[in-house]
């Protein structure tokens, strides 16, 4: 299983990261790299965390999917 650390300490994801940043910079916009993806990171992991229901199927006996 990979991890938040492995995904955190990965060279490419960090390159990936800084070069959008670079990106961004020659736009204009303010810091939005490591500081701003980890803000969006612990985002998705409480919502994560707050949908999590039993496998395979939901509280009412329905396959699980999203609805918009």
């Amino acid at each position: 299983m990979i991890t938040y650390e492995d995904v955190r300490n990965n060279i490419e994801v960090k390159a990936l990261v800084e070069g959008a940043q670079k990106q961004l910079n020659a736009l204009g916009y303010t810091e939005h790299s490591v500081r701003h993806v980890t803000m969006v990171a612990n985002r998705a992991a409480e919502v994560l965390e707050t949908l999590r229901l039993p496998r395979g199927k939901n509280r009412t006996g329905e396959n699980r999917r999203l609805h918009a």
